[in-house]
């Protein structure tokens, strides 16, 4: 299981805040079972609106 290949990480400042989709079941090998989907861009918010990935669950306001 797993990608063999190392892959290169490119760290961007975001430009946008874009809302996603996520099924959180994740393997044993603590993965997401399912790809995470773009549901839609947020023109409404600005990146400093919402908290950085993995700063905590809930859903940002909107």
């Amino acid at each position: 299981m797993g990608h063999p290949e190392t892959l290169e990480v490119a760290v961007v400042d975001p430009d946008l805040v874009a809302e996603v989709g996520a099924d959180v079941s994740l393997d044993t090998a603590g993965r997401w079972r399912q790809p995470v989907g773009l549901l839609r861009v947020r023109p409404d918010l600005a990146p400093g609106d919402v908290p950085p990935f993995g700063a905590g669950n809930e859903p940002a306001s909107g």
